[in-house]
Protein backbone atom coordinates (compact mmCIF):
# COMPACT_ATOMS: atom_id res chain seq x y z
CA UNK A 1 0.00 0.00 0.00
CA UNK A 2 2.85 2.39 0.84
CA UNK A 3 4.45 1.83 -2.57
CA UNK A 4 1.19 2.65 -4.29
CA UNK A 5 0.94 5.91 -2.32
CA UNK A 6 4.55 6.82 -3.15
CA UNK A 7 4.01 6.15 -6.88
CA UNK A 8 0.77 8.13 -6.83
CA UNK A 9 2.51 11.05 -5.08
CA UNK A 10 5.34 11.10 -7.64
CA UNK A 11 2.84 11.01 -10.51
CA UNK A 12 0.87 13.83 -8.93
CA UNK A 13 3.92 16.09 -8.61
CA UNK A 14 4.91 15.22 -12.18
CA UNK A 15 1.44 16.13 -13.48
CA UNK A 16 1.46 19.44 -11.58
CA UNK A 17 4.91 20.32 -12.90
CA UNK A 18 3.96 19.36 -16.46
CA UNK A 19 0.76 21.41 -16.24
CA UNK A 20 2.77 24.40 -14.99
CA UNK A 21 5.22 24.24 -17.92
CA UNK A 22 2.39 23.74 -20.40
CA UNK A 23 0.41 26.71 -19.10
CA UNK A 24 3.45 29.00 -19.17
CA UNK A 25 4.21 28.10 -22.79
CA UNK A 26 0.56 28.47 -23.76
CA UNK A 27 0.41 31.88 -22.06
CA UNK A 28 3.49 33.11 -23.92
CA UNK A 29 1.95 32.04 -27.23
CA UNK A 30 -1.32 33.81 -26.37
CA UNK A 31 0.60 36.96 -25.41
CA UNK A 32 2.34 36.96 -28.78
CA UNK A 33 -1.02 36.60 -30.50
CA UNK A 34 -2.40 39.51 -28.45
CA UNK A 35 0.52 41.73 -29.49
CA UNK A 36 0.07 40.80 -33.14
CA UNK A 37 -3.66 41.44 -32.83
CA UNK A 38 -3.04 44.82 -31.19
CA UNK A 39 -0.71 45.94 -33.96
CA UNK A 40 -3.09 44.70 -36.63
CA UNK A 41 -5.97 46.56 -34.98
CA UNK A 42 -3.95 49.77 -34.88
CA UNK A 43 -3.20 49.47 -38.60
CA UNK A 44 -6.86 48.87 -39.39
CA UNK A 45 -8.22 51.62 -37.15
CA UNK A 46 -9.08 53.84 -40.14
CA UNK A 47 -11.31 51.24 -41.82
CA UNK A 48 -15.11 51.28 -41.81
CA UNK A 49 -17.37 50.10 -39.01
CA UNK A 50 -18.00 46.74 -40.69
CA UNK A 51 -14.40 45.63 -40.17
CA UNK A 52 -14.62 46.69 -36.51
CA UNK A 53 -17.77 44.63 -36.06
CA UNK A 54 -15.89 41.63 -37.46
CA UNK A 55 -13.08 42.33 -35.00
CA UNK A 56 -15.52 42.14 -32.07
CA UNK A 57 -17.01 38.91 -33.46
CA UNK A 58 -13.57 37.33 -33.80
CA UNK A 59 -12.75 38.37 -30.25
CA UNK A 60 -15.85 36.58 -28.96
CA UNK A 61 -14.99 33.34 -30.75
CA UNK A 62 -11.27 33.31 -29.85
CA UNK A 63 -11.50 33.88 -26.10
CA UNK A 64 -9.54 31.26 -24.22
CA UNK A 65 -10.21 29.89 -20.77
CA UNK A 66 -6.99 31.47 -19.47
CA UNK A 67 -8.12 34.85 -20.79
CA UNK A 68 -11.42 34.52 -18.93
CA UNK A 69 -9.61 33.48 -15.76
CA UNK A 70 -7.22 36.40 -16.17
CA UNK A 71 -10.17 38.80 -16.43
CA UNK A 72 -11.76 37.31 -13.30
CA UNK A 73 -8.53 37.72 -11.32
CA UNK A 74 -8.16 41.26 -12.67
CA UNK A 75 -11.69 42.26 -11.66
CA UNK A 76 -11.24 40.61 -8.24
CA UNK A 77 -8.03 42.66 -7.81
CA UNK A 78 -5.97 39.52 -7.19
CA UNK A 79 -2.43 40.00 -8.45
CA UNK A 80 -1.86 36.51 -9.80
CA UNK A 81 -1.42 35.17 -13.28
CA UNK A 82 -3.84 32.43 -14.39
CA UNK A 83 -1.03 29.89 -14.34
CA UNK A 84 -0.12 30.78 -10.76
CA UNK A 85 -3.74 30.48 -9.63
CA UNK A 86 -4.11 27.09 -11.33
CA UNK A 87 -0.94 25.86 -9.64
CA UNK A 88 -2.28 27.02 -6.26
CA UNK A 89 -5.54 25.21 -6.98
CA UNK A 90 -3.74 22.01 -7.97
CA UNK A 91 -1.55 22.10 -4.87
CA UNK A 92 -4.45 22.73 -2.50
CA UNK A 93 -6.80 20.19 -4.09
CA UNK A 94 -4.41 17.37 -5.08
CA UNK A 95 -0.90 17.68 -3.68
CA UNK A 96 -1.77 18.47 -0.05
CA UNK A 97 -4.36 15.65 0.28
CA UNK A 98 -1.91 13.17 -1.30
CA UNK A 99 0.85 14.23 1.09
CA UNK A 100 -1.53 13.87 4.05
CA UNK A 101 -2.52 10.43 2.80
CA UNK A 102 1.16 9.53 2.47
CA UNK A 103 1.76 10.65 6.05
CA UNK A 104 -0.94 8.27 7.27
CA UNK A 105 -4.00 10.48 7.57
CA UNK A 106 -7.50 9.08 7.30
CA UNK A 107 -8.82 8.70 3.74
CA UNK A 108 -12.09 10.46 4.62
CA UNK A 109 -10.16 13.40 6.07
CA UNK A 110 -7.98 13.57 2.96
CA UNK A 111 -11.12 13.59 0.80
CA UNK A 112 -12.51 16.46 2.86
CA UNK A 113 -9.24 18.38 2.55
CA UNK A 114 -9.30 17.80 -1.22
CA UNK A 115 -12.86 19.11 -1.51
CA UNK A 116 -12.06 22.16 0.63
CA UNK A 117 -8.84 22.79 -1.30
CA UNK A 118 -10.72 22.59 -4.61
CA UNK A 119 -13.59 24.85 -3.56
CA UNK A 120 -11.85 27.44 -1.37
CA UNK A 121 -9.64 29.24 -3.98
CA UNK A 122 -12.48 29.44 -6.52
CA UNK A 123 -14.92 30.67 -3.87
CA UNK A 124 -12.45 33.30 -2.69
CA UNK A 125 -12.02 34.67 -6.22
CA UNK A 126 -15.76 34.68 -6.87
CA UNK A 127 -16.55 36.45 -3.57
CA UNK A 128 -13.92 39.15 -4.16
CA UNK A 129 -15.07 39.58 -7.74
CA UNK A 130 -18.71 39.84 -6.66
CA UNK A 131 -17.82 42.43 -4.04
CA UNK A 132 -15.86 44.54 -6.52
CA UNK A 133 -18.63 44.32 -9.14
CA UNK A 134 -21.22 45.41 -6.58
CA UNK A 135 -19.04 48.42 -5.78
CA UNK A 136 -18.65 49.08 -9.51
CA UNK A 137 -22.43 49.03 -9.87
CA UNK A 138 -22.80 51.65 -7.12
CA UNK A 139 -20.22 53.93 -8.80
CA UNK A 140 -21.68 53.69 -12.28
CA UNK A 141 -24.31 56.44 -11.86
CA UNK A 142 -21.75 58.94 -10.56
CA UNK A 143 -19.39 58.09 -13.41
CA UNK A 144 -22.13 58.67 -15.99
CA UNK A 145 -22.88 62.05 -14.41
CA UNK A 146 -19.19 62.98 -14.71
CA UNK A 147 -19.20 61.92 -18.38
CA UNK A 148 -22.32 64.03 -19.08
CA UNK A 149 -20.82 67.09 -17.40
CA UNK A 150 -17.52 66.60 -19.24
CA UNK A 151 -19.30 66.33 -22.59
CA UNK A 152 -21.27 69.50 -21.89
CA UNK A 153 -17.99 71.23 -21.03
CA UNK A 154 -16.68 70.40 -24.50
CA UNK A 155 -14.46 67.42 -23.71
CA UNK A 156 -14.37 64.27 -25.79
CA UNK A 157 -15.73 60.96 -24.56
CA UNK A 158 -12.27 59.42 -24.16
CA UNK A 159 -11.10 62.45 -22.17
CA UNK A 160 -14.15 62.04 -19.94
CA UNK A 161 -13.15 58.41 -19.32
CA UNK A 162 -9.66 59.61 -18.44
CA UNK A 163 -11.19 62.04 -15.92
CA UNK A 164 -13.05 59.13 -14.29
CA UNK A 165 -9.85 57.11 -14.05
CA UNK A 166 -8.14 60.06 -12.34
CA UNK A 167 -10.90 61.36 -10.05
CA UNK A 168 -12.94 58.35 -8.93
CA UNK A 169 -11.98 55.43 -6.73
CA UNK A 170 -11.51 51.80 -7.66
CA UNK A 171 -12.81 49.64 -9.19
CA UNK A 172 -14.49 51.90 -11.74
CA UNK A 173 -11.43 54.13 -12.13
CA UNK A 174 -9.31 51.06 -12.89
CA UNK A 175 -11.75 49.72 -15.50
CA UNK A 176 -12.30 53.03 -17.32
CA UNK A 177 -8.59 53.74 -17.16
CA UNK A 178 -7.94 50.42 -18.89
CA UNK A 179 -10.44 51.28 -21.64
CA UNK A 180 -8.75 54.66 -22.10
CA UNK A 181 -5.28 53.09 -22.36
CA UNK A 182 -6.48 50.45 -24.81
CA UNK A 183 -7.96 53.14 -27.06
CA UNK A 184 -4.76 55.16 -26.84
CA UNK A 185 -2.77 52.10 -27.94
CA UNK A 186 -4.90 51.73 -31.08
CA UNK A 187 -7.62 49.30 -30.06
CA UNK A 188 -11.05 50.14 -31.43
CA UNK A 189 -13.63 51.53 -29.01
CA UNK A 190 -16.04 48.73 -29.95
CA UNK A 191 -13.60 45.98 -28.95
CA UNK A 192 -12.51 47.79 -25.80
CA UNK A 193 -16.15 48.21 -24.69
CA UNK A 194 -16.80 44.56 -25.51
CA UNK A 195 -13.94 43.49 -23.25
CA UNK A 196 -15.17 45.82 -20.50
CA UNK A 197 -18.71 44.39 -20.61
CA UNK A 198 -17.35 40.84 -20.57
CA UNK A 199 -15.25 41.58 -17.50
CA UNK A 200 -17.96 43.34 -15.49
CA UNK A 201 -21.11 41.56 -16.78
CA UNK A 202 -23.09 44.71 -16.00
CA UNK A 203 -26.33 45.23 -17.93
CA UNK A 204 -26.44 48.97 -17.19
CA UNK A 205 -22.90 49.39 -18.47
CA UNK A 206 -23.81 47.39 -21.58
CA UNK A 207 -26.69 49.80 -22.17
CA UNK A 208 -24.34 52.77 -21.88
CA UNK A 209 -21.76 51.21 -24.24
CA UNK A 210 -24.44 50.42 -26.81
CA UNK A 211 -25.71 53.99 -26.68
CA UNK A 212 -22.21 55.42 -27.16
CA UNK A 213 -21.47 53.14 -30.12
CA UNK A 214 -24.81 53.91 -31.78
CA UNK A 215 -24.28 57.64 -31.30
CA UNK A 216 -20.81 57.28 -32.79
CA UNK A 217 -22.29 55.78 -35.96
CA UNK A 218 -25.40 57.92 -36.49
CA UNK A 219 -24.51 61.09 -34.55
CA UNK A 220 -26.56 63.08 -32.05
CA UNK A 221 -26.24 64.67 -28.63
CA UNK A 222 -24.43 62.09 -26.50
CA UNK A 223 -24.91 64.05 -23.26
CA UNK A 224 -28.70 63.98 -23.67
CA UNK A 225 -28.63 60.25 -24.46
CA UNK A 226 -26.56 59.52 -21.37
CA UNK A 227 -28.90 61.65 -19.24
CA UNK A 228 -31.79 59.44 -20.36
CA UNK A 229 -29.74 56.34 -19.57
CA UNK A 230 -29.01 57.69 -16.08
CA UNK A 231 -32.74 58.02 -15.47
CA UNK A 232 -33.31 54.47 -16.72
CA UNK A 233 -30.54 53.10 -14.49
CA UNK A 234 -31.97 54.92 -11.46
CA UNK A 235 -35.33 53.25 -12.04
CA UNK A 236 -33.62 49.87 -12.37
CA UNK A 237 -31.76 50.45 -9.10
CA UNK A 238 -35.02 51.26 -7.30
CA UNK A 239 -36.61 48.11 -8.72
CA UNK A 240 -33.63 46.00 -7.63
CA UNK A 241 -33.93 47.34 -4.09
CA UNK A 242 -37.63 46.54 -3.97
CA UNK A 243 -37.04 43.01 -5.23
CA UNK A 244 -34.25 42.51 -2.70
CA UNK A 245 -36.58 43.63 0.08
CA UNK A 246 -39.31 41.25 -1.05
CA UNK A 247 -36.99 38.25 -1.39
CA UNK A 248 -34.95 38.83 1.79
CA UNK A 249 -37.44 36.84 3.89
CA UNK A 250 -37.11 33.81 1.64
CA UNK A 251 -33.34 34.08 1.67
CA UNK A 252 -33.29 34.29 5.46
CA UNK A 253 -35.51 31.19 5.64
CA UNK A 254 -33.02 29.38 3.43
CA UNK A 255 -30.15 30.36 5.71
CA UNK A 256 -32.04 29.18 8.80
CA UNK A 257 -33.06 25.87 7.26
CA UNK A 258 -29.51 25.29 6.02
CA UNK A 259 -27.98 26.03 9.43
CA UNK A 260 -30.53 23.97 11.38
CA UNK A 261 -28.86 20.53 10.81
CA UNK A 262 -25.46 21.91 11.83
CA UNK A 263 -26.99 23.48 14.92
CA UNK A 264 -28.66 20.19 15.86
CA UNK A 265 -25.40 18.31 15.32
CA UNK A 266 -23.54 20.65 17.67
CA UNK A 267 -26.29 20.36 20.29
CA UNK A 268 -26.21 16.53 20.12
CA UNK A 269 -22.40 16.51 20.40
CA UNK A 270 -22.64 18.61 23.57
CA UNK A 271 -25.56 16.77 25.19
CA UNK A 272 -24.86 13.18 24.12
CA UNK A 273 -21.52 12.71 22.29
CA UNK A 274 -21.76 8.92 22.16
CA UNK A 275 -25.02 9.17 20.22
CA UNK A 276 -23.32 11.12 17.40
CA UNK A 277 -19.99 9.30 17.60
CA UNK A 278 -21.22 6.65 15.19
CA UNK A 279 -21.25 9.16 12.35
CA UNK A 280 -17.50 9.76 12.71
CA UNK A 281 -16.18 6.32 13.72
CA UNK A 282 -17.96 3.99 11.26
CA UNK A 283 -17.81 3.79 7.49
CA UNK A 284 -21.58 3.99 7.13
CA UNK A 285 -21.61 7.07 9.37
CA UNK A 286 -18.97 8.76 7.20
CA UNK A 287 -21.02 8.00 4.08
CA UNK A 288 -24.10 9.47 5.74
CA UNK A 289 -22.18 12.62 6.68
CA UNK A 290 -20.95 13.08 3.10
CA UNK A 291 -24.47 12.51 1.76
CA UNK A 292 -25.85 15.02 4.25
CA UNK A 293 -23.32 17.68 3.20
CA UNK A 294 -24.09 17.11 -0.48
CA UNK A 295 -27.85 17.30 0.09
CA UNK A 296 -27.40 20.43 2.22
CA UNK A 297 -25.48 22.11 -0.59
CA UNK A 298 -28.07 21.09 -3.18
CA UNK A 299 -30.96 22.30 -1.03
CA UNK A 300 -29.31 25.64 -0.29
CA UNK A 301 -28.54 26.14 -3.99
CA UNK A 302 -32.16 25.45 -4.92
CA UNK A 303 -33.48 27.91 -2.32
CA UNK A 304 -31.02 30.56 -3.46
CA UNK A 305 -31.98 29.97 -7.09
CA UNK A 306 -35.66 30.40 -6.25
CA UNK A 307 -35.28 33.72 -4.44
CA UNK A 308 -32.69 35.17 -6.85
CA UNK A 309 -34.32 37.20 -9.62
CA UNK A 310 -32.14 38.32 -12.49
CA UNK A 311 -32.83 41.65 -14.14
Amino acid sequence: MKYIIIIFTILTFFCVFTAFIYLIKKKSISEKRRIEKLFSSSQKSLKNSRSRTNEVTNHKSSRHYLDKLSDELYVANIFLRPEEFIIIWLVSSIVIPVVLLFLGANAIMCLGVAIIGAVLPITYVKLKRRKRLAQFDKQLLDSLSIICNSLRAGLSFQTAMHCISQEMEEPISKEFGRVYRECQMGMSLELSFQRLVERTENKDLELMCSAVLIQKQIGGNLATVLDNIVGTIEERVKMKREIKTLTSAGMMSGYIIGALPLFMLVIMMVLNPTYVEVLFTTQMGNIMLIAAVVLEAIGFSIVKKIVSIKM
